[in-house]
């Protein structure tokens, strides 16, 4: 969903999944004016209208009239994660979800039979 202001011509673009059902509050990243807006199954049933007070959701990304990104703090929303724990970093893993034996984690030429690791060889459950 797009939700351009008519203040400051700042182009708002609104996350489907959390603005699918969504009654509240959303704030312009441009001039940081807030709307009262009302969304079902994705399409804005009244609103916006300006308001005042707690914005409930930011939107995802804004870009402003001359096509230049929008971000930052207290303006757009962080981009969603798939797990908390996963911030440019491995995750060490010896077993799937099923238990089956998995090399998931950095393994070092000791952990080594060939190209393939030592618990996989000797068959370890």
């Amino acid at each position: 969903m797009l939700l351009t202001c008519p203040k400051c011509k700042t182009n708002n673009f609104l996350d489907p999944y959390p603005f699918w059902n969504f009654t509240g509050t959303t704030q312009c990243a441009g001039c940081k004016t807030i709307y009262k807006l009302q969304t079902a199954g994705g399409v804005c049933v009244s609103g916006p209208d300006p308001a005042q007070g707690k914005v409930d959701l930011l939107p995802g990304f804004a870009e402003g009239p001359g096509h230049t990104a929008i971000s930052g703090s207290g303006l757009t929303r962080p981009a969603p994660r798939a797990r908390k724990d996963s911030v440019c970093k491995p995750i060490p893993i010896t077993r799937s979800i099923r238990g089956n034996p998995v090399s998931g984690s950095p393994l070092k030429k000791e952990d080594l039979i060939g190209s393939r690791p030592k618990f996989m060889v000797a068959g370890a459950k």
